[in-house]
């Protein structure tokens, strides 16, 4: 019936010079364990190669490393061994031993013996005439599959998620007692509305330079850091092979006195205060919130003091730990993100009242 599943699967290596990664944002860690001590970073741009997948993580020399920050190239199925198999395959739809059967629905014969097919399926045994059934034998491939698929048989499918195991023919695959003729990469293509999302990051811009403006120490020092307005050019959409979608934002700082005229004569720094990571945050959980689904690397520029503004560092922070709680308040934000900030880029609010006091 269907030749594939009496042929002997060969195993092939898989070649590991097409598993690699590429950072795609300003950096990322690798650490010795997902989630654990630093051992090195890298920067926008370096490659690195990629032995093994878990979950979003991904292994490679010297450790491990979140791939929300990157874009990978990684074989879609992993061989991880070979299982000899006697089975039948489900020709029209029919009820044995009281289980209802699909078409494609597989038997796996776990003996015969005195005519009697012992066979299991989806974890119940019961005998069935071997003359009933149309008994193969073969050797599967134990694959795993290293991103989200769609397995069909022309009629039904099921969606896999990352790391699921499941048997290969010669043109075909097993999964949970069914056969099914095709397996497909499932990406999910991500629509960001651009205009939408600059017209929230300025709504929060705004929101932002008006809890500045109105602050004690804006009272007290007659100015305050005021957040520029981001324009098209100050964001850049990054897709990945995968169907990610990471977000590059660059904000932009400058001194404003009270009465709305800029300070051109100095350069700009931000207080240290709690206030500032807090706005990130809430920054780059509206960005996750708007479809992106990868990374949110924010740029941090300050004016110099004469006509430009110079780069002060970034933070960049990672979907999937957003999604699973990592970056709820500004404290688990600044732990749980990959950031390097120019210490020049502060000063303390305390040290400020006191010249104030003193004055």
């Amino acid at each position: 019936m269907r030749s594939f599943l009496s042929a002997l699967v060969l195993l092939f290596p898989i070649v590991s010079a097409a598993q690699e990664f590429q950072v795609v944002s300003s950096a990322v860690s690798i650490r010795q364990v997902p989630m654990g001590q630093i051992e090195k970073t890298l920067s926008e741009g370096e490659r690195a190669p990629l032995t093994s997948l878990f979950t979003f993580w991904g292994k490679t020399e010297g450790g491990w490393v979140n791939l929300d920050y990157t874009d990978f190239n990684f074989p879609f199925e992993k061989v991880m061994g070979e299982l000899p198999l006697k089975f039948a395959v489900i020709s029209l739809p029919k009820t044995i031993s009281g289980i209802e059967l699909k078409e494609n629905d597989v038997l796996y014969i776990a003996k015969i013996e005195d005519g009697q097919a012992v066979c299991l399926f989806k974890n119940r045994a019961f005998l069935v005439p071997e003359k009933d059934l149309n008994v193969e034998s073969a050797t599967f491939s134990v694959v795993v599959v290293n991103g989200g698929a769609l397995l069909s048989d022309g009629e039904n499918s099921v969606k896999l998620k990352p790391g699921t195991a499941l048997l290969k023919g010669n043109g075909g695959y097993l999964y949970r007692n069914h056969y099914y003729s095709s397996l497909e990469p499932l990406k999910t293509s991500k629509n960001v509305d651009v205009d939408a999302v600059l017209k929230e990051i300025n709504r929060l811009i705004d929101i932002f330079n008006s809890a500045k403006l109105s602050s004690p120490l804006a009272d007290r020092l007659g100015y305050y850091v005021k957040t520029l307005p981001v324009k098209d050019s100050d964001l850049k959409i990054v897709r990945t092979q995968d169907g990610g979608v990471g977000a590059v934002v660059n904000l932009r700082y400058k001194f404003f006195l009270k009465d709305g005229e800029p300070i051109t004569g100095r350069k700009t720094r931000l207080f240290l205060k709690e206030s500032n990571y807090e706005f990130w945050r809430k920054l780059t959980e509206k960005l996750f919130d708007s479809g992106i689904n990868k990374f949110v690397d924010i740029k941090i520029y300050r004016f110099d003091g004469s006509d430009s503004y110079e780069n002060c560092g970034f933070v960049d922070s990672s979907y999937h730990l957003y999604k699973l709680g990592y970056l709820k308040d500004w404290k688990s934000f600044l732990k749980n993100s990959e950031s390097n900030l120019n210490d020049d880029l502060w000063f303390f609010a305390d040290e400020v009242y006191e010249r104030l006091e003193n004055d």
